[in-house]
């Protein structure tokens, strides 16, 4: 039946402290619990034929527990109560041989980024279970996710092909890898292995040295080549130049919430609404702001500093990009960026995140855009460093634009330009 003229309330563990407050034919925002705030959704496109279920964005584990949904009318109430469980998929299984053992070989099975804790098992071809000599299995102390570990002995002639097999509780969902150990491997007790092990000690000293260079030249390789491929494709042939963007942002798109210097080139976000006019433009739900700046052709780049904040995204959307309502920024709604929630940073490649290394999480973005290759590349301004790579669809009748959004009151965006490392030319002959 239609809930359209009913008061729908749905909380955790006390009714007054609500999660979504729909009364009166409207959504009630502003009152709910904190950590819900820009995360949820009750669909209301189909509260004529009874549906008032709740949707959570990016969700969190603290999000797992019971939810109670409660409806009332002028004549009758009811209640109901669901429990939301919440689960990770950790890594794919790390296979390491550690070290000779009671006659075979050690064999050790590690992954990290579980929850709940997951069950862990040594499979043989034939999916038979084995035995493990050693399980262990902890929580992470920064983000709660378990680490695995599970170790097996394998005898010459027994197990020698075999996979490590982790399975989700919830899910029903595992990974697997696997490995074979060929009967060389096992110990034998003989003269050649031992002076054999002497020199292999003695060539280690000298192998130390070699692999570190060898590190050196392959990190000077791989910068080198992404200057070559992002900053300057084409290196000795004609080539598109890489034009530098002054990015400034356009107030018009701007949240009444966010406060734009006079240069436009920073902004600030601020508790107090500004009394701006509701144009199509502009932003009204999502902290957001777009730059003035239409791009649909050529190679650009521009810089944004967001220095040691924790809640903002930069990237590039749509001109048509939608700026009514909630958002989940992806490309699926024409947003192409980078994002710091909290303690995770992220690329928005839409409801299911790419989590980044937090190492690479940076106090200046540089940003190129490519139009006619179709990508957006992110660096990490200072050093360099590659962040993400944005595969892009055609943009055939539509102009993109530098996209920011901030959360934090304490951030402030600063847009700056520096020189091109190295220029886009060449001596004659180099390609």
């Amino acid at each position: 039946m239609s809930a359209e003229n009913m008061e729908v309330r749905w909380f955790r563990n006390y009714f007054d402290t609500f999660v979504h407050l729909y009364p009166d034919g409207r959504d009630q925002n502003g009152q709910h619990i904190p950590e819900y705030r820009g995360r949820i959704e009750m669909l209301n496109s189909g509260i004529m034929n009874g549906n008032i279920s709740l949707k959570i964005f990016n969700i969190k584990r603290a999000d797992e527990g019971q939810y109670h949904c409660f409806v009332q009318d002028e004549t009758a109430n009811a209640e109901t109560a669901l429990l939301l469980n919440i689960a990770v998929l950790g890594s794919v299984p790390l296979i390491a041989v550690e070290d000779y053992q009671e006659g075979g070989i050690r064999i050790v099975c590690r992954s990290t980024g579980w929850f709940p804790e997951p069950k862990v098992v040594w499979r043989d071809p034939s999916g038979q279970h084995l035995p493990s000599v050693s399980d262990e299995a902890k929580a992470q102390k920064n983000n709660g996710l378990f680490e695995t570990e599970t170790a097996i002995v394998i005898q010459e002639h027994t197990h020698s092909n075999l996979s490590c097999w982790i399975r989700d509780k919830y899910l029903s969902q595992g990974k697997e890898s696997t490995i074979y150990i060929s009967d060389p491997f096992f110990p034998r007790v003989n003269t050649w292995m031992v002076a054999l092990i002497v020199t292999l000690v003695v060539f280690l000293g000298f192998s130390v040295l070699t692999i570190y260079f060898f590190k050196l030249r392959s990190n000077l390789l791989r910068q080198l080549g992404w200057r070559r491929d992002v900053i300057c494709p084409g290196l000795g042939r004609t080539a598109l130049p890489v034009e530098e963007v002054k990015v400034t942002l356009d107030p018009e798109t701007a949240h009444p919430q966010l406060v734009l210097s006079e240069d436009g080139r920073s902004v600030t976000r601020v508790e107090t609404w500004q009394q701006l006019p509701d144009s199509a433009q502009r932003f009204d739900s999502e902290w957001c702001v777009l730059g003035r700046e239409q791009l649909f052709s050529g190679r650009h780049w521009w810089e944004v500093e967001v220095g040691k904040e924790r809640w903002w995204a930069v990237g590039i959307a749509r001109e048509s990009v939608r700026r009514k309502g909630w958002i989940c920024f992806g490309p699926k709604e024409g947003v192409w960026g980078v994002q710091r929630w909290g303690d995770v940073f992220q690329a928005l490649t839409g409801p299911d995140r790419t989590r980044l290394s937090p190492s690479l999480v940076p106090s200046s973005i540089r940003v190129y855009l490519d139009c006619a290759g179709r990508q957006v590349w992110f660096f990490d301004a200072h050093t360099e460093a590659p962040i993400f790579t944005f595969l892009l669809p055609s943009f055939t009748g539509d102009r993109i634009r530098p996209f920011f959004w901030l959360e934090d009151t304490t951030v402030q965006f600063t847009f700056h330009t520096a020189p091109l490392t190295p220029p886009c030319t060449a001596p004659e002959g180099v390609s």
